[in-house]
């Protein structure tokens, strides 16, 4: 199987530092009519965006070099409104109450926690082709957060949202 796109398809970057994941994924989006390039970290994925400018962007949270998070503050702050509006979905199994918000407030389009589902994943996919803005007004609930008595709360997240608020997009 080629990770090269074919231009005439629309194009996907997925970015997950589980192979498993990335696979799984790309079997999904293909079957939804993309093209997909897969990545392991954020810095890996800027690469692929500015390579084959993709109609849409899955991305886990939590990975080496660059996270999602900074991946995707790069994105939404990138003076070209051909990249700062692409669709981005983004995945994580990060347990944490606030992780919607943080991720709406980053600029993520779509947030699915994992152990992710093929069938909601690829409904999500295909409301993609009808998002014209990524203003956060097309922000879809999760479909997996269920609400616990006890308040949760990753370290990593929020070490990781704060990281991106103090610096700012890592990639220009």
């Amino acid at each position: 199987m080629s990770n090269v796109p074919n231009p005439r398809s629309p194009q996907c970057v997925i970015a997950d530092d589980l192979r498993a994941s990335r696979e799984l994924l790309r079997g999904w989006i293909s079957e939804c009519g993309y093209e997909c390039t897969t990545t392991a970290n954020g810095e890996d994925a800027w690469a692929a965006v500015k390579q084959v400018t993709p109609q849409l962007i899955v991305t886990d949270i939590e990975m080496p070099v660059a996270s999602g998070l900074d991946l995707l503050c790069s994105l939404r702050q990138n003076p070209s409104i051909e990249l700062n509006s692409i669709p981005v979905i983004v995945i994580s199994s990060l347990q944490d109450d606030d992780i919607r918000s943080f991720v709406q407030n980053a600029g993520g389009t779509v947030f699915l926690t994992k152990p992710l589902d093929k069938r909601r994943t690829q409904q999500v996919v295909r409301r993609m082709d009808q998002v014209a803005s990524v203003a956060n007004a097309n922000f879809y609930d999760s479909v997996h957060e269920h609400p616990r008595p006890n308040r949760r709360i990753s370290p990593t997240l929020r070490r990781l949202y704060r990281e991106v608020q103090e610096n700012g997009p890592k990639f220009r």
